[in-house]
């Protein structure tokens, strides 16, 4: 249980750093293959997290069973949204912001 609770605890300030960092970007001089690769990979990030928000909301509120599948697709899910958010922080050190 304490998985699913901290996963309801994390995601949505993995999404507010997400947001805030798309607004912190500004009119930054990037490509259209860039803006459009960091738009699918915001996507992909919110899309993942919302999985994982909201099977753990379903597991604690007691309209679901924890099981081995429920728990693989939460570690999967916050797994490759921090890795999403591990490449965001990559390319901020590549640009030298």
């Amino acid at each position: 249980m304490l998985l699913y609770e901290t996963t309801m605890q994390i995601v949505p300030l993995l999404l507010i750093t997400l947001f805030l960092d798309t607004r912190n970007e500004g009119d930054r001089a990037q490509s259209r293959w860039s803006r459009r690769w960091v738009h699918w990979q915001d996507r992909a990030f919110a899309l993942l997290g919302l999985l994982a928000f909201m099977t753990s909301l379903l597991i604690v509120a007691g309209s679901a069973d924890a099981t081995r599948v429920t728990s693989a697709i939460v570690i999967s899910t916050l797994s490759m949204a921090i890795g999403l958010l591990f490449t965001r922080i990559w390319q901020r050190l590549e640009q030298g912001v």
